[in-house]
């Protein structure tokens, strides 16, 4: 079914204003300012703000679900770990983890 003229602008529109947003955060988070004092500078209602970043925050970790991103897995032990690192974050696990669970914990921190 094809999009409606009227339903493929109102997308547009939507992404252009939440990458406007998602450099409005960029800029926050770059500043050293506290959000509080980077909003005051910037004119901008704090509550605008915190609800622009969650918006932002949703997209990115929308787009980073749809990802593939190749794993080289070991042959593995029952002594084994499993190490994952990510963004300064380092987590080991035992190698006997439960698929369930491992897949719960990547949904977590993403």
């Amino acid at each position: 079914m094809r999009e409606t003229e009227t339903a493929m602008i109102a997308r547009i529109k939507s992404k252009v204003k939440c990458d406007e947003w998602q450099e409005q955060v960029n800029s926050q988070i770059t500043s050293g300012l506290t959000v509080k004092e980077w909003c005051r500078q910037n004119n901008v209602n704090a509550k605008t703000y915190y609800y622009h970043l969650r918006r932002v925050r949703e997209k990115l970790c929308d787009e980073q679900e749809h990802s593939v991103v190749p794993v080289n897995v070991p042959e593995l032990t029952a002594s084994s770990k499993i190490h994952i690192e990510k963004n300064g974050l380092s987590i080991t696990l035992p190698s006997d983890i439960s698929t369930q669970t491992l897949t719960a914990l990547v949904h977590e921190l993403c």
